[in-house]
């Protein structure tokens, strides 16, 4: 983005110096004639010379800064990404340039060689001609023997050379990248692809999907030939080097051995016994581990291919079919998941059952969910096609699901949870950087991208929308054991309408669709629970994009994916997710912070703990249920949504009875959004009347009359919840209670369930909920009096310019201090309903391990999020230690507020001199010091 920003400027800058050359000119040439006006002229003749003059130095002027313009552009052209640059300047400016700078690197090569070559000869012919005054000196000409016979000049020269054919070739592919028949290629190709994906579907041409499997395979195992045969070279290589070396080594012995020093080498050479040992003792086997896996992938091609002899006529067709159409089909670009599609699943989902395992096992409270997909991206990458229970080399007993039961020990073991970025500097799973920058590029489009099958399956999303996954395929901890669940969880409005994610033939099952597509070992079925006002039939076929019907509620969309397994000859579940666009994992894991709750807040828990328990609660019900409150109400009973903004609207002390105040709707709320929303939400669970039919709010008020108490009556609002609220609500309430699993889960099943909101602060709610279960553990012993409110005093002067009006305080501090930066910026965007805007445009929720102040921007950038050196309001902004009167250790985090016309801005913040209260500062402009995250409702 830096780049780009700065060649713009630099394009603005060109034209504008050409403009005012221009300009120059002719404004030159208007005051000459002027001159002429006011001015009697004697001679003619000298007079004309003189103008003459006077023109030609304005036009040397002129050429002299448009040339120093056109340097100044051309630099900054030749040091940034060709890819940044339109077809015109890598034509006009790069091309030129790059062709040049190699020739001349050439040039000056070939003469630091024949130089070089001059000065050996003269250096051997003076050692030649004049022995014996040179005997017993060392040659000043060093041998290339010990490969030092290169000059300085000479090695520069080459690496200039290097350097410029690098640059030559990038320029050409970016100049390539933009011609129109590349695009017109492209199109070709896509157009030919889906083509041939709907001619597949036809029942008459089954054959041709499976010659299209046919196909994806050979593109999956073309990679593996070609890292085959990169190792063999390599490898050979390697042999060339060692062969020199000991030629090199018997050398040294040579001339120690005729000095009477023994046949052995000097005690620093690192070909010594003893420095190879330890050498070796390092690297282990991990070049033949490597060699070994690229030939045990190939083997396994050939076994495929020979085992089949009708794979031979099929490839035979294979291979005129891309002969004769190679302009538009082409290879698709190499692949990072090598592995079985069953196998992936079983490889996943193992790592979901040690989360499980150690959720229900783990005495800290934790909920863990290990981020799988860099998992498996690693695991692909570094073994290819591997089977859980096959061993990781020949001769070990270790197989791959240990040494995956490993791996999560090594992320998840220890003080802090480690990425997998983390681990690859360490033996065990070292990579080198070409290899990190080799999986980055293949990660780029997705780890799963080569799989995908299935569309977006919501109306109005293309497949480059992001999917929020709010409930992950595998095993969780229910009910005090590791549970499968088949299934994932797309988050989705209420009434989304849902379109197909494939062609297929439509069966119901009550609400759910089923979509079943080929036959046979090409038979695939897709289920779509819980659709409402469906529009499929029975036995009709429906194409991809076709509107089957939409959803519910606000509980999302539920999937599960079935594929025929060859092996056991029937139908098996899969991860859905590898098969979707884009999918994101909204899950992960909670750590409990112990005491971070409000003194008030704390106290209201202890009182609905007792009379939930007393109900016949779970603990763990009922911490799932005070994460909740915890978010929706900071468990008070007299609160109302949108109560914290300004009067009419906002909260008076009158407010509270007034019943046109408590009916006020959404859009008067959130400025003309959510108009299903009829009367606000009201009390611990925000009750709230909407479009759907949902009374709760109403409900509420008239059950508090009913009783003669006020409708923020803490022991009425819980006897609502068991005697008032609807049938429905009520029974569901009660079979709830009865469970036993994480509290995390639990969270998310009250929040989807009940509160009827599947992805609405999520990970807020489960951290909550963890830490309020671990309270309940140690008997509410671990009290602490936080609540996030602003300093009257530093308010004074800006409350007319905070973000949405809205004054801090109030908000959910998760698990951050109380009173520390990260705390206050934490609680202030839970309090505005903010998450992190996706580079992609997804929304992301900030974590409870964002890190120190300084950290947080970098943080948000690993995941996902937008990051910039701009600031717009709403955003996080983050300060290097040290800067801006901030702790150099760990450096500081504030929340944006509102940006100025001059380009200063106005950040609060908690922790700021001390003071744990949200104090507010305006800073002038933005430096190398700050950094920004930006957010979005």
């Amino acid at each position: 983005m830096k780049d780009k920003r700065e060649i713009i400027r630099a394009r603005k800058a060109f034209r504008r110096s050409l403009k005012d050359e221009k300009k120059f000119l002719k404004k030159g040439k208007k005051e000459v004639k002027k001159q002429k006006k006011d001015s009697a002229v004697l001679d003619e003749k000298a007079w004309k010379k003189e103008i003459k003059e006077k023109l030609e130095e304005m036009r040397e002027v002129s050429k002299a800064r448009v040339k120093q313009a056109n340097e100044d552009y051309n630099h900054i052209l030749q040091n940034s990404p060709p890819s940044l640059l339109n077809r015109k300047e890598l034509r006009d400016r790069r091309l030129p340039h790059a062709r040049k700078r190699l020739k001349i690197a050439k040039k000056q090569f070939r003469e630091a060689k024949v130089e070089a070559k001059e000065e050996r000869k003269e250096s051997h012919k003076e050692r030649k001609t004049n022995q014996k005054f040179l005997y017993g000196q060392e040659s000043k000409a060093k041998s290339n023997f010990f490969f030092q016979g290169k000059s300085l000049e000479e090695l520069k020269a080459k690496k200039e050379v290097k350097d410029a054919k690098e640059n030559l070739k990038s320029t050409k592919q970016a100049y390539k990248s933009q011609k129109v028949s590349r695009k017109v290629k492209t199109f070709l190709y896509v157009l030919g692809r889906e083509g041939g994906e709907l001619a597949s579907e036809n029942e008459d041409l089954e054959g041709y999907r499976t010659l299209q499997e046919t196909i994806r395979k050979g593109k999956r195992y073309s990679r593996l030939s070609y890292n085959l045969g990169k190792a063999s070279v390599k490898t050979g290589q390697a042999t060339g080097r060692f062969t020199k070396k000991r030629l090199t080594n018997t050398k040294e012995r040579y001339h120690h051995f005729k000095d009477g020093k023994g046949w052995k080498l000097a005690k620093d050479n690192p070909s010594s016994f003893k420095n190879r040992y330890r050498k070796l003792k390092k690297q282990g086997l991990t070049s033949v581990r490597n060699i070994y896996q690229k030939l045990k992938a190939a083997f396994s091609f050939f076994t495929f291919a020979a085992g089949n002899p009708a794979t031979w006529i099929v490839g035979g067709i294979v291979f005129l079919l891309l002969l004769m159409m190679s302009f538009f089909l082409g290879f698709s670009s190499a692949s990072l998941i090598q592995q079985d599609e069953f196998e992936l699943t079983k490889a996943y989902t193992h790592l979901t059952w040690e989360d499980a395992e150690h959720t229900r096992t783990n005495d800290k409270g934790i909920t863990y969910y290990t981020k799988v997909d860099d998992v498996m991206g690693y695991m692909n990458f570094k073994f290819h096609d591997y089977e859980l229970h096959k061993p990781v080399h020949l001769f070990s007993s270790e197989t791959y699901k240990d040494y995956l039961s490993t791996l999560w020990h090594d992320l998840n073991d220890g003080e802090d949870l480690k990425s997998m970025q983390d681990l690859y500097e360490t033996p065990k799973y070292k990579l080198s950087k070409d290899d990190q920058e080799e999986m980055k590029e293949l990660k780029e489009e997705g780890v799963y991208a080569s799989m995908q099958e299935l569309d977006n399956p919501f109306e109005g999303q293309s497949n480059e929308d992001s999917l929020t996954m709010t409930y992950r395929y595998g095993y969780y901890d229910l009910d005090g054991k590791p549970t499968l669940q088949e299934y994932i969880l797309l988050e989705a409005k209420a009434h989304q309408r849902i379109v197909a994610p494939m062609d297929g033939v439509v069966s119901l099952d009550g609400d759910n669709v089923i979509l079943t597509n080929g036959k046979g070992e090409n038979e695939s079925r897709l289920t779509l629970y819980s659709i409402h006002n469906g529009r499929a039939i029975e036995g009709t076929r429906v194409l991809t994009g076709d509107i089957i019907g939409e959803t519910p509620d606000d509980t999302g969309l539920k999937v599960s994916y079935q594929k025929y397994k060859n092996k056991k000859e029937k139908l098996v579940y899969v991860n859905p997710q590898f098969y979707f666009p884009k999918v994101i994992q909204l899950q992960t894991t909670i750590l409990p912070a112990i005491g971070q709750f409000g003194g008030d807040e704390f106290e209201r828990a202890k009182h609905i703990y007792e009379f939930l328990k007393s109900q016949g609660a779970s603990p763990q019900a009922i911490a799932a249920i005070l994460g909740n409150w915890s978010v929706e109400s900071s468990i008070n009973p007299k609160r109302a949504e949108g109560d914290y903004l300004s009067p009419p609207v906002g909260a008076t002390d009158s407010s509270w009875d007034d019943e046109a105040w408590l009916a006020i709707g959404g859009p008067a709320i959130y400025g003309g959004a959510y108009p299903n929303i009829l009367h606000r939400g009201l009390g611990l669970g925000q009750w709230t009347d909407t479009a759907d039919g949902s009374t709760r709010h109403t409900a509420l008020l008239n059950y508090a009359r009913t009783q003669n108490k006020k409708w923020y009556d803490l022991d009425l609002q819980l006897d609502f919840m068991l005697h008032g609220d609807s049938p429905y609500y009520q029974s569901w309430l009660k079979d709830f209670f009865k469970n036993t699993g994480s509290a995390a889960n639990l969270a998310q099943l009250f929040l989807t369930y009940w509160e009827g909101n599947s992805g609405d602060k999520l990970l807020e709610r489960q951290t909550r909920a963890t830490e309020w279960y671990y309270q309940i553990e140690k008997g509410f012993s671990q009290t602490n009096g936080g609540q996030a409110k602003s300093d009257p005093q530093s308010l004074e002067g800006v409350r007319g310019d905070l973000y949405e009006h809205s004054v801090p305080g109030g908000g959910d501090g998760m698990a951050y201090a109380y009173g520390q930066c990260t705390w206050g910026v934490a609680a202030r965007m839970n309090q505005l309903g903010l998450k992190l805007k996706g580079r992609n445009g997804e929304k992301i929720s900030i974590i409870n391990t964002m890190g120190n102040g300084q950290d947080w921007v970098a943080t948000a950038s690993s995941l996902g999020g937008e990051t910039g050196s701009t600031p717009r309001a709403g955003a996080i902004v983050s300060f290097v230690g040290g800067t801006h009167g901030t702790p150099a250790e760990y450096g500081h985090v504030a929340f944006v507020e509102k940006i100025y016309d001059d380009g200063s801005f106005l950040v609060s913040e908690t922790n700021y001199g001390g003071n744990p209260n949200y104090t507010f500062r305006k800073i002038s402009q933005a430096d190398s010091a700050i950094s920004f995250a930006y957010t979005v409702k």
